[in-house]
């Protein structure tokens, strides 16, 4: 008996899976490697303290998202309009843009990187990558769409295989995970918010509830839903971790300086072999692609619903034109800054994270608004304790925020 319910909940889990586990690997998108990197090449080890809080923070505010997708059949920008107004919805989203636009920026150069690692002319294989994305996005539907990212996700395999071949002290770095490693300081507060604010997203709250609404889930869906995004959350962080050690074991640990993932697989090569770092390069390539195709789709429903347009990867380009035209727009803005030759990565990587983890407050004020409205969340609104666990993450992260900012404007160590 106890087989044939494991078996029913396999099944069942099989088909609800997508929305919590998509949008958790995509927070590790090309801009995620990019700052994952940046911050384990310069505090080595000692930047993994951050992993179990932050991976806190993801499941508890996707799993809230979730649920009030879940329990209301709306968007999260939708509900803004609806129950804040079309200014309040307008800035909210605008603020948004700009941070999302940031990090596709990321994505398209952690892609054009990764190209020019294999030896691949950007100017040729960038374009041509995405016009196959765009082609795809429009002839596919939701189903074929999200089997695609399930292929793209298993690549991130390459950097657990990067983690192994580096030969790091795994002892230690357990003990880094749960006991914090040397010295607190200004800088190690900021980068740990923009290592925050690239693994929890805001675009990742809109994401979600878009993707529950084209996969057609209802509140029947809730408790497998509620398991598959946290489970999402603990794996997609696994994967972050094997990027940070491969990192640290090497590049931090012989006293070299990077600025981005690209030289960061680079520089693992000569320390662990040309296997390591390809692996890393490969990991990189996948990253960029799939940040390149979600961020700027999370941005075109987020739009899509705030003007009452429908904005799904089922309704074809005919029924859904503003919402692909944003994906579009999206695609070719961010195109004109990255096809330009001297155009890097790092100089915009950890601003643009912290820039993420800055407005969070802002998305954790909304997201505990809905989650306590009766009439939007019925039966599955907010307990006591969620709340309580929802104001400690907000209060927590709102300090960091202003902790960093003051060490960065005041330039203090």
């Amino acid at each position: 008996m106890k087989k044939l319910f494991r078996i029913k909940f396999l099944l069942y889990l099989l088909a609800v899976m997508g929305p919590g586990l998509v949008t958790a690997f995509a927070d590790n998108d090309a801009g995620g490697v990019a700052t994952y990197s940046v911050a384990a090449a310069k505090f080595g080890y000692q930047i993994l303290f951050t992993l179990i809080p932050i991976t806190v923070v993801l499941f508890i505010t996707q799993e809230i998202g979730a649920r009030i997708a879940l329990a209301s059949g709306k968007g999260l920008a939708d509900l803004i309009r609806e129950r804040h107004g079309v200014i309040v919805s307008l800035m909210m989203l605008l603020l948004v843009f700009f941070v999302n636009f940031g990090v596709i920026l990321q994505d398209m150069s952690g892609l054009k990187s990764a190209l020019q690692l294999f030896g691949l002319d950007y100017r040729i294989y960038l374009p041509l990558l995405l016009v196959f994305l765009f082609i795809f996005l429009v002839k596919s539907s939701y189903k074929k769409t999200e089997r695609l990212f399930f292929v793209l996700i298993l690549f991130y395999l390459s950097y657990l295989f990067s983690a192994v071949l580096v030969k790091p002290d795994w002892g230690h770095v357990f003990k880094s995970i749960v006991i914090p490693q040397g010295k607190m300081s200004f800088d190690l507060i900021y980068t740990s918010v923009a290592v925050l604010g690239t693994t929890v997203t805001a675009w990742g709250q809109f994401v979600i509830a878009s993707s529950i609404k084209d996969k057609k889930l209802t509140a029947n869906d809730m408790k497998i839903s509620q398991f598959e995004v946290v489970a999402a959350s603990i794996i997609s962080n696994t994967f972050t971790m094997f990027m940070m050690v491969a990192v640290a074991a090497t590049i931090f640990t012989n006293g070299l300086h990077i600025g981005d993932a690209a030289e960061a697989s680079i520089a693992i090569r000569p320390l662990a072999g040309d296997l390591a770092g390809i692996l890393f390069g490969v990991g990189l390539l996948v990253a960029g692609f799939l940040g390149c195709a979600i961020v700027p789709l999370s941005t075109a429903y987020m739009y899509s619903e705030l003007f009452g347009y429908e904005g799904s990867l089922d309704q074809g380009l005919q029924k859904s034109k503003f919402f692909y035209g944003f994906f579009v727009f999206q695609i070719v803005l961010a195109s004109i800054f990255v096809m330009q030759p001297k155009f890097s990565l790092f100089q915009i990587t950890l601003y643009a994270d912290f820039l993420n983890g800055m407005i969070l407050p802002v998305i954790f004020v909304f997201l505990y608004r809905f989650a306590n409205n009766p009439e939007i969340m019925g039966k599955y609104k907010n307990s006591k304790m969620q709340n309580i666990v929802l104001i400690t993450c907000g209060v927590v992260v709102s300090l960091a925020v202003l902790f960093g900012l003051v060490g960065k404007i005041f330039n203090l160590a």
